[in-house]
């Protein structure tokens, strides 16, 4: 069988139920012998109460039908049913089903054997709650009106006093939470994996100060099931099921659309697959299974096989679950012929955007690659992480960005200002393909942290000698450009609040990746965290207190002012076309760079925007009254005098280093004259024309 030309395109794989009240499995299973179907006791997920063969059909399919009569059930809901498989060589491996759509609860251990037990469970049952219905970007103006806001389920209440803390219900029932997502105007969150995975107890959901205990869920298990862990009853096959349902049903009643961050470029280990059919889902490159990606070996989703269950899972988890977008973790290990037929299987509405490093076992043209602009799938509204916005405002790893003073990247951060499209003319914006990638701003997503790396509030105390105002201070001057730039935003849950990961003595003897911490001669202590020197850039098994949203960080004064700056950008980009254009010609019709002669240019970057070109809005979104505005962000470490034909003294302020939204600003320190500017150190400035 040639698995790249194959297709079963039935869609009754895994359990369905028959009108006459029996139960049907099917399985793809090729290359092996024989395979049995094993039904374990709903009570009891290790107890075997009945087996049989399954039947050879056509194509490789394997079928069966549990009937009453042989099992002694009448209804099977909620049993658990794994698969035994005699492969080609006479050895016997348990195998999970891949469509399984819930599981049994799983303790990890290192018996190959050990994979998983599938549920019966029908997604109609009233045991599963009620099915949302997908809003997709049915509440954005356009594709870049999204402000999307990256957050793991259980950091966002683990750290909050309540019944079921990290879990889906406990998030559902997190009102202040929920409220706090609204008030900030976010359009949509997006979740770390909540796929089944496969390095946690289930079972262990008590808050960890010191253990590792703790998964972001980069190790898949089951492309269909959702985690036990982020569940209040791991044993209960419904109860994450009508969890999840509950939590998207009580968001999108917010207006708050939800993205699954999903990781279908690996599973945690071969056996995931190998176990039910040898050499059929993975990636074979000099006849060994490709571990490319460093976490687990490769999926070869250009095995149609493959590509069907990725795009099955997609499509399940739109249907059922009401998702409206998905984030592709290491998408440039998945091919561009697959990365086209999802969004052919999923339509305009769902969002999709992944991580597009140049890292890939694929021949480099048939991988999505940020930077490979003559191989990109364009023009089907696929963002990229842009790692250029990121560096070059904020810097890489340890080194300072423009934020902090290192002008060796303005022309690289006047690239994310346009949103990196590669057709934007302009002597003062790097030309570095790298960084101008876009075909459209659709394309890019803009941010300056995501859970891997430092949390903006971190890098920024790493990289920066200053007291708690002045990195407040920088924080804002970050979320100010960032905010301003065109493309797709996405920021990481907590950054409005300081986010913060401190790695302290005495977590560091448990935790696996403690030499990913970091200090520096910079370091300034927090006055609500103990006297800590390292923070986490890397905290995907790290304890409770790396991790959690510290919400008590709100009622700081700083913090609470970062807070209203940030949601005052968000409020202010989304009733302003100007800020994020949904074309590129758009872009080069309305921004204009100024000051791009003037002594300042280096460390200066100023631009007009025409707000008389796109009218898109958003549900409940009205348009400001605003003809033009412009925009300046100063990243020196004094306060300038600009001069340039732009400035009106009847321009209003909306935007300075303390305040940002739609009102005018009138204590402040920026003044504004015919012809000049006085812009305070480290501030973004907008200034709007009255229509």
């Amino acid at each position: 069988m040639d698995l790249r030309k194959f297709l079963y395109k039935g869609n009754d794989l895994g359990v369905t139920f028959k009108d006459d009240g029996t139960t049907k499995i099917k399985v793809w299973a090729p290359n092996i012998k024989n395979i049995l179907v094993n039904l374990y006791s709903k009570h009891d997920s290790q107890r075997l109460i009945f087996s049989k063969n399954m039947v050879k059909l056509e194509d490789d399919i394997w079928s069966i039908i549990l009937k009453e009569r042989e099992t002694g059930y009448f209804n099977l809901d909620k049993f658990f049913y794994d698969f035994k498989v005699e492969h080609l060589d006479g050895s016997i491996k348990y195998a999970l089903d891949p469509y399984a759509k819930s599981m049994a609860s799983f303790i990890p251990d290192d018996d190959i054997n050990n994979i998983g037990r599938g549920a019966i469970i029908s997604m109609d049952s009233e045991e599963a709650g009620k099915r949302p219905t997908s809003i997709g970007i049915s509440n954005l103006g356009s594709p870049t009106d999204m402000v999307a806001y990256e957050i793991h389920i259980r950091d966002f209440t683990i750290g909050a006093r309540m019944k079921d803390a990290g879990t889906f219900k406990a998030f559902y029932e997190y009102d202040k939470g929920i409220e706090h997502l609204k008030k900030l105007g976010v359009t949509h969150v997006q979740f770390l994996p909540i796929q089944n995975y496969f390095t946690v107890n289930e079972g262990e959901k008590k808050y960890s100060d010191t253990g590792s205990a703790y998964n972001w869920g980069y190790d898949p298990h089951n492309y269909f099931t959702l985690e036990g862990w982020l569940a209040a009853d791991a044993k209960d096959p419904y109860g994450r099921i009508k969890e999840l349902r509950n939590l998207v049903n009580k968001l999108h009643e917010n207006g708050i659309g939800v993205i699954m961050d999903v990781v279908y470029n690996h599973t945690y280990n071969w056996n995931i697959f190998e176990n039910l059919t040898p050499g059929s889902y993975y990636r074979m490159i000099d006849k060994n299974i490709s571990g490319g990606t460093g976490a687990g070996p490769t999926l070869e989703s250009r095995n149609l096989m493959v590509r069907k269950l990725i795009i099955d899972s997609i499509k399940f988890f739109i249907d059922e679950f009401g998702i409206d977008g998905f984030r592709f973790d290491l998408m440039s290990f998945m091919d561009i012929d697959t990365m086209i037929e999802i969004r052919e299987a999923v339509g305009d509405n769902i969002i999709l955007q992944g991580e597009a490093w140049n890292f890939t076992d694929l021949p480099i043209n048939e991988a999505p690659v940020k930077g490979h602009i003559a191989n990109y799938p364009h023009r089907i509204n696929l963002a990229v992480f842009n790692d250029s916005t990121r560096d070059s405002y904020l810097g890489k790893i340890h080194e300072p960005g423009f934020v902090q003073g290192n002008y060796d990247f303005t022309d690289i951060c006047r690239a994310g200002i346009i949103g990196n499209i590669i057709d934007y003319y302009d002597k003062s914006v790097s030309i570095d393909l790298y960084h101008r990638f876009a075909y459209s701003p659709d394309e890019t997503l803009q941010y300056l942290s995501i859970h891997d790396g430092f949390t903006l509030w971190d890098k920024i105390n790493l990289s920066y000698s200053g007291t708690m105002k002045e990195r407040v201070h920088l924080a804002k001057f970050s979320l100010g450009m960032l905010f301003t730039s065109q493309g797709k935003i996405i920021i990481q849950g907590g950054t409005e609040i300081g986010l913060t990961k401190p790695l302290g003595a005495r977590h560091q003897p448990k935790d696996p990746e403690s030499d990913r911490a970091h200090t520096s001669e910079f370091i300034n202590f927090d006055d609500d965290i103990e006297n800590i020197t390292h923070y986490h850039e890397n905290s995907y098994s790290s304890s409770d207190f790396v991790n959690k949203i510290r919400w008590k960080r709100k009622e700081n004064i700083l913090f609470k002012g970062l807070n209203n700056y940030c949601a005052g950008l968000i409020k202010l980009r989304r009733s302003v076309n100007v800020f994020r254009y949904s074309t590129s010609e758009n872009i080069k019709k309305g921004l204009k760079f100024i000051l791009v002669d003037d002594f300042n240019a280096y460390r200066v970057i100023a631009y007009t925007l025409d707000n008389t070109i796109e009218h898109n809005y958003g549900a409940g979104i009205e348009r400001i009254p605003y003809s033009k505005f412009l925009v300046v962000h100063n990243a020196s470490f004094e306060t300038l005098n600009l001069e340039d034909d732009e400035f009106f003294e009847s321009m209003d302020i909306l935007v300075d280093s303390e305040n940002a939204g739609l009102i005018p600003i009138e204590d402040t320190e920026i003044v504004v004259k015919d012809g000049s500017l006085k812009i305070t150190a480290n501030t973004t400035v907008v200034l709007g024309i009255r229509e």
